[in-house]
């Protein structure tokens, strides 16, 4: 009887995910990227209810129903695989009892170590060069750079900074950050739904508990000094080091400044202003600078004092 149960809900999980493949095909693949992020949830749900190997089962069929219905689209192709092998090694997690922490660890190691394979390896040898990709990447730039009415290669070139090099450095690390969040959204996505559907209580989520660093956000602060000093290298190698650090840097103490913004709406405002925030600072580039300097007081201590004060802790 479980043995018909199991294979049933099987069955009917690959119906499901089938229509919704047909409904995103007939909607112009509105809705793919969607998709490949439930995928591996419905993996870790279904592994979570019986045994791994029957998810590994379960990820098969995905895998040729994504690909046969999808009609071959890339982005099924690719990162279908992709979110099925995170969702496999997430439910292996999961059966050997590994805490939240871990899991989301694991999670985003999967994904973030798929998005550079397919954008370094897959996506060259299917004609995708990364010279074009990198490109277009510059090309999307300009047009930000039009709507908020900003020239960002002119601001560049007056700090020091080689523009075409910042691009290649900036284009390699939006590939991480893609794969860093996809991670993030399937662990949170797998959390909710498992103790939705009573499966797995993994506990609460509480955007309180992401704490920042304080070390990390001293040592980010340190590295964006290097701006100062940028002009004055010469060596490609190091050049390049150094503008990796100056964009990772700012790249985490703009999280921890969201996270700031998100968490003084909600607690002192009553309002989710966070996800308008951060809308706003694509249009209005002088607001990520705000969000760098939110983080780093966040992250170093003095906001996170005051938002414990106010939540009374």
């Amino acid at each position: 009887m479980n043995e018909t149960k199991k294979l049933t809900q099987g069955a009917m999980l690959l119906a499901i995910i089938g229509a919704l493949i047909l409904i995103d095909r007939m909607s112009a693949f509105l809705f793919t990227e969607l998709l490949v992020l439930l995928m591996p949830v419905v993996i870790i749900m279904y592994s979570a209810m019986h045994e791994v190997k029957d998810g590994l089962v379960l990820s098969v069929g995905l895998i040729i129903l994504s690909f046969l219905l999808g009609n071959f689209n890339f982005t099924y192709m690719i990162y279908v695989p992709v979110g099925i092998l995170t969702g496999i090694v997430y439910s292996l997690g999961l059966k050997r009892g590994l805490d939240k922490r871990s899991l989301l660890f694991l999670a985003i190691l999967v994904y973030v170590a798929g998005e550079i394979i397919a954008t370094f390896v897959i996506y060259p040898l299917l004609g995708f060069p990364l010279s074009k990709m990198i490109e277009e990447y510059k090309l999307a730039t300009n047009q930000v750079n039009l709507i908020s009415g900003m020239n960002l290669e002119s601001i560049y070139k007056s700090m020091g900074f080689d523009f075409s090099k910042v691009i290649v450095v900036s284009y390699i690390l939006a590939t991480i950050f893609v794969g860093v969040m996809e991670g993030v959204l399937i662990h949170l996505l797998a959390v909710l739904l498992l103790k939705k559907f009573k499966i797995k209580d993994l506990g609460n989520i509480n955007i309180f508990d992401m704490k920042p660093n304080k070390y990390v956000a001293y040592i980010c602060m340190l590295c964006l000094f290097l701006t100062f000093f940028i002009k004055d290298i010469k060596n490609e190698a190091l050049y390049y080091i150094c503008i990796t650090l100056i964009i990772l840097s700012a790249m985490v103490l703009a999280y921890y400044g969201y996270l700031f913004v998100v968490l003084y709406g909600i607690i002192v405002l009553k309002r989710n202003i966070g996800s308008f925030f951060v809308l706003l600072s694509f249009v209005i580039p002088v607001l990520l600078a705000l969000l760098v300097v939110l983080g780093f007081l966040y992250g170093a201590g003095p906001l996170r004092t005051y938002l414990e004060k106010k939540m009374g802790r």
